[in-house]
C-alpha cells in the first residue's frame, strides 16, 4: 500500500470536480489567512504580547506571503501547460510550497529579522541625507 497523489483523506472526487473552484479557494485561504493574522497581531499588540507577535505571527505572515508569491508560478504551469493535472495535486503542490517556506523562514529567522532591521536605519539615513535644511 503505496501513497497515491490523487488521494485528498476521501475529498478527492469533490476536489477534482471542481478544479476552478480549489484555484479560487486556495488563494483565497492564503489572503484571509494574512488578513486573519494580521488582525490578530493587532489585537496582541495592544495587549502587549509582542515575543508572540515577533516569534509565532510575523514568521507565518512572511511564510504565507512567500507561499502566495511563490505559488503563483506553479499554478499558472499547471493549469495552462499540463492541464491534465487534477486539483487534489495542485493542493499538494501547495502544501508542499508552504511547508518549503515555513521551514525556510524558521530556520532564517534571525537573519531575515536583522536584513529588515539594516534595511530600515539604511532608509532612515537616506531620509537624514535627502531633508530639507
Amino acid at each position: 500500500m503505496g501513497f497515491n497523489f490523487n488521494t485528498f483523506f476521501g475529498y478527492e472526487t469533490e476536489i477534482n470536480k471542481a478544479t476552478d473552484s480549489v484555484l479560487v479557494y486556495g488563494f483565497a485561504v492564503l489572503i484571509f489567512g494574512m488578513l486573519g493574522l494580521v488582525l490578530i497581531a493587532a489585537v496582541f499588540r495592544k495587549i502587549g504580547f509582542t515575543a508572540i507577535i515577533s516569534y509565532f505571527i510575523s514568521p507565518l505572515l512572511l511564510c504565507l506571503g512567500l507561499t502566495l508569491l511563490l505559488a503563483i508560478l506553479p499554478t499558472i504551469v499547471f493549469c495552462v501547460v499540463a492541464s491534465d493535472i487534477s486539483g487534489v495535486q495542485l493542493i499538494y503542490s501547495w502544501i508542499t510550497i508552504f511547508l518549503g517556506m515555513l521551514f525556510f523562514v524558521m530556520f532564517n529567522l534571525s537573519t531575515i529579522k536583522k536584513f529588515v532591521r539594516e534595511f530600515g536605519k539604511m532608509s532612515e539615513q537616506q531620509e537624514f541625507r535627502n531633508r530639507n535644511r
